[in-house]
């Protein structure tokens, strides 16, 4: 399966509004449509994860769109901007974010999960 498939068919097929896969040399691996994340914001979605304690500070901007911190650590961060929310999650070379746009938190994040789970079990 590619990183595509995985945004396409195991997170935004699930109801999520926007997910993407960044790779460590910021490239975007994998993005829904319309996900156009800046440079600025995924190098800072790499800082955050060695930094958790930093995004409690600023949050996380994602498409211009200024998220406030829910929970961080160097594995998982949550942020929310009203109804909406996101998570991202930190593999060994890539980050996985997803936005949950309509559904719940804890729907979404469930979809996000299931994905870096899979991709732990294979060596990712």
């Amino acid at each position: 399966m590619s990183w595509q498939d995985y945004v396409d068919h195991q997170l935004i097929r699930q109801g999520l509004a926007h997910a993407a896969f960044i790779g460590e040399d910021l490239a975007v691996w994998a993005s829904s449509e319309g996900f156009n994340l800046s440079e600025a914001e995924r190098r800072a979605m790499f800082d955050a994860f060695g930094n958790p304690d930093h995004v409690y500070e600023s949050g996380l901007y994602l498409t211009g769109r200024h998220f406030h911190p829910v929970a961080a650590d160097d594995r998982i961060i949550k942020v929310t901007q009203g109804r909406n929310g996101a998570m991202l999650v930190r593999m060994k070379s890539f980050i996985i974010v997803g936005e949950y746009g309509d559904l719940a938190p804890a729907q979404g994040q469930h979809f996000i999960n299931k994905v870096a789970d899979q991709l732990t079990a294979s060596g990712y």
